[in-house]
């Protein structure tokens, strides 16, 4: 009976090890990990919306990288000429390199392509082929990383916003804030080519703790083709890792 506790015991302590091993390994998060997140934020006290904006702007200026990940929902029609992105998913070395794979709609044919822009120089996959080639006018990769012109100078151009509220994505306890945002503002993004004047509802959320964009929904018409129901989801993560994006073999 002796050996046999001892032999219960540890099987039971192998099969939990095991089983949290399993976890880890397929991404799954243990229970007490999201209560040791939340009780880390719980006593924060809610900013001002000036306040948050303000830190953004300056917590932003010292990232080194990030990984960005796009999904459009409703698109409208694509005309016969016009390139229309699905989706995009890829990381952004400050401060202007850029390397993405996209889904996209090209004369009427769904395609995937992969795009890497460095300062000048931009190349774009053969969706045919998968041969890089030499492009230009595609991306500016200034585009999204300039804090004063690009994707985190949207936030502070954000009309009408809230207050703050708090909320979580991806895991990550944010503080969320709602408004409009001029179609103009984000042509930089879209492409553009909407009747001046049209209004997108937009809302953004940004760490609790460091003060970093974590997403950013931008809803309507913001370009050619775009219905009302047309969304932007753009995620933000993994800052400050260290990546490294080169120039393609030609």
């Amino acid at each position: 009976m002796f050996f046999t506790g001892i032999s219960s015991k540890r099987a039971l302590s192998f099969a939990i090890f095991c089983m949290a091993c399993t976890l880890l390994i397929s991404g799954c998060s243990l229970p007490w990990r999201h209560h040791s997140i939340n009780a880390s934020t719980a006593n924060i006290p809610t900013p001002t919306t000036q306040q948050l904006l303000t830190a953004l702007q300056k917590n932003f200026r010292a990232v080194s990288s990030f990984h960005v990940d796009l999904q459009v929902q409703n698109p409208g029609p694509a005309t016969a000429n016009q390139i229309q992105i699905h989706s995009a998913d890829g990381d952004v070395l400050m401060p202007d390199k850029v390397k993405a794979q996209a889904s996209v709609v090209l004369s009427g044919q769904a395609v995937t392509v992969n795009l890497i822009s460095a300062g000048n120089n931009e190349y774009i996959t053969d969706p045919i082929t998968g041969q890089w080639r030499v492009i230009k006018g595609i991306l500016d990769p200034r585009t999204l990383t300039n804090p004063n012109t690009g994707l985190i100078s949207l936030i502070s151009k954000i009309q009408h916003v809230s207050s703050p509220v708090s909320d979580i994505v991806n895991n990550v306890p944010c503080w969320r804030v709602t408004g409009q945002l001029d179609a103009k503002d984000i042509a930089f993004f879209t492409g553009g080519g909407v009747p001046a004047g049209t209004m997108l509802q937009t809302n953004a959320c940004i760490g609790k703790l460091d003060s970093l964009l974590y997403q950013v929904t931008v809803t309507g018409e913001a370009a050619v083709g775009d219905t009302a129901q047309t969304a932007y989801d753009l995620a933000l993560s993994q800052y400050n890792e260290k990546i490294s994006i080169n120039a393609p073999t030609i």
